[in-house]
């Protein structure tokens, strides 16, 4: 009888335990069925992510079982969004790892709960194949972005010296795929870089990423804060007299006594606009006289633009894609007046990635939209970017700029 009486103790005991237990996972998310499966090369791993999830699921790697007590020492390979539920991982090692998925709430807060067999791997899983050096994919870690005089330095590690690079800037934190097709057009970086030297324009609040070429080809890039992706803004100070391009010196031109033409030094005043400088500066007898040379045989330019100037490939009616908005937009909104809706509706246009040529097109509507309301400065800025791809239709519009800037007629 006394022996009845202890067994129901234990096990009330042990349904006691086990219902707290059970309580606790009821009341803190995390994934369940986790495997690890070796394919060739990689590790191919997959997960169910709780109902309704509402956050994120961070992926960990660690030679060792993965709990509490080492979690700090385990390497964070993806910040993944709710609806990813595998994930294909490339070992640096030919060796046995483990894995683990935790989920990180829609607060910031990451849960850590730590379950054999549903969120985390107790048996370890080694790749079948060791994949060739040069076609491991460069893993991305440390990434610093520190401002330096007139420029920002942005310094990483990569795993891979031979593996190619992109630098993305952004002016919003990049956390996503969809974050990167609303950044800047990305800088492709050599192998074996770590460092390299950018010049946003001062005053503007920038983020950066690198990742790694053919990886963003196949559209497997993953995103992690603070590893291949910057979690806080920077930004050159608005003392920096420079918009986007540097001073002659910093892109290693040799110095000399005279150069053929001074760089165009804007700054932003107080109310955030563009401002010419308050001093002219003059050109040496010599370049004055190249210049005079140059332009002898140069037909004369019109200085006053009336009216808008649309450009052959944008004035069809056959386009498709891009092209066929951008056509929209400018038949609905420059060609009738609406100056200030086509400035919305093309910088809209150009928050996705599009080609050079493309982006110069827009450029060069965009700034017409600033002419024809008077905003010479930004007009003129807007040009400047847009005459490396149209400089034959730009040089008319520059000509005017400046002179209605310069109060000339």
């Amino acid at each position: 009888m006394k022996k009845v009486i202890l067994l129901l103790l234990v096990f009330h005991i042990s349904l006691a335990g086990f219902s707290q237990e059970a309580g606790t996972e009821a009341a803190t998310p995390f994934v369940s069925k986790l495997k690890a499966k070796a394919v060739d090369s990689h590790i191919l791993l997959s997960w169910r992510n709780p109902k309704d999830l509402q956050g994120f699921a961070l992926l960990y790697r660690h030679s060792d079982e993965i709990g509490r007590e080492n979690l700090d020492q385990a390497q964070l390979l993806a910040r993944l969004a709710p609806g990813r539920e595998s994930y294909e991982d490339t070992p640096p090692e030919f060796r046995p790892y483990y894995y683990a998925v935790l989920i990180e709430d829609s607060a910031g807060k990451l849960h850590e709960l730590f379950v054999p067999f549903r969120n985390k791997t107790s048996e370890s899983v080694r790749v079948a194949v060791q994949p060739p050096e040069e076609s491991v994919p460069s893993r991305i870690i440390g990434i610093q972005a520190m401002i330096v005089e007139d420029s920002i330095q942005v310094m990483f590690q990569s795993s891979n010296p031979d593996r190619e690079l992109l630098l993305f800037r952004s002016n919003t934190p990049m956390r996503s795929t969809e974050d990167l097709l609303e950044a800047f057009a990305p800088i492709q970086i050599e192998a074996g870089t770590t460092r390299f030297t950018d010049y946003p324009i001062p005053g503007v609040e920038v983020y950066y990423a690198v990742i790694d070429t053919e990886v963003f080809k196949l559209g497997k890039q993953e995103l992690v804060a603070g590893q291949n992706s910057t979690d806080r803004p920077v930004s050159v100070p608005l003392e920096v007299e420079r918009v986007a391009l540097p001073p002659a010196a910093a892109k290693g031109l040799r110095a000399a006594p005279s150069l053929p033409l001074p760089y165009l030094q804007l700054r932003l005043d107080s109310s955030g606009r563009f401002a010419l400088p308050q001093t002219v500066q003059q050109l040496d007898p010599q370049t004055e006289t190249a210049i005079a040379r140059i332009l002898s045989d140069a037909p004369p330019l019109q200085a006053r633009q009336r009216s808008v100037v649309i450009l052959p490939e944008d004035k069809g009616t056959l386009a498709a894609g891009e092209s066929a908005s951008l056509q929209k937009i400018l038949r609905e909104h420059l060609l009738t007046g609406d100056y200030r809706g086509v400035e919305s509706k093309l910088h809209g246009f150009l928050n996705l990635r599009r080609s050079a040529y493309t982006e110069a097109r827009v450029r060069f509507y965009l700034a017409q939209a600033y002419y024809f309301q008077g905003l010479y400065e930004e007009a003129l800025l807007e040009f400047v970017l847009a005459q490396d791809e149209l400089y034959a239709p730009v040089q008319p519009w520059l000509e005017s700029c400046f002179r209605r800037l310069w109060n000339k007629p």
